[in-house]
């Protein structure tokens, strides 16, 4: 059963990647060519993505939590470890992700009266957010990669 819970975990994880990675590519996409029918579209397919990405989270946790079950390691240290790091890195990715798209996406579809045109539209996407949020995101991985790996504690 364990071995089963495990391939769920990864399934969900190989899951949660490709969409999160289409997310990514859009992030890039959208300030590479800033006018607004393409921002939309991107954000627009991104937002779609993350739908299916959250569903991807859900099957991770659920067979990582099995696995952990199973395995009696519920509470081992780098258990413990990687529940922190996951929520930290979501908390941070969700916080300076939706604080910087969501408003556009907003602005872009025409909602509560935003509007948003080209010029505005390229100014808001000069920062360098999706390159803090690529490092925050790899960065996480990276740790909870070695947690399951090595298993430090």
């Amino acid at each position: 059963m364990y071995q089963w819970l495990v391939f769920i975990h990864l399934a969900g994880l190989v899951l949660f990647l490709l969409m999160h990675g289409f997310s990514m590519w859009a992030a890039f996409g959208v300030r590479r060519d800033p006018r607004p029918e393409t921002a939309r579209l991107l954000l627009g397919m991104s937002l779609r993505a993350n739908g299916v990405m959250y569903i991807g989270l859900l099957v991770l946790v659920v067979g990582g939590l099995g696995a952990a079950w199973n395995a009696n390691q519920l509470t081992a240290g780098w258990v413990v470890a990687s529940y922190v790091v996951l929520l930290a890195v979501i908390v941070a990715m969700y916080a300076m992700g939706s604080s910087l798209y969501a408003p556009l996406r907003q602005a872009l579809e025409g909602k509560d009266g935003a509007t948003i045109d080209a010029t505005e539209l390229a100014r808001r996407l000069d920062n360098r957010r999706p390159e803090a949020l690529a490092i925050v995101g790899f960065g996480g991985l990276l740790i909870l990669v070695w947690l399951m790996v090595l298993k430090p504690f």
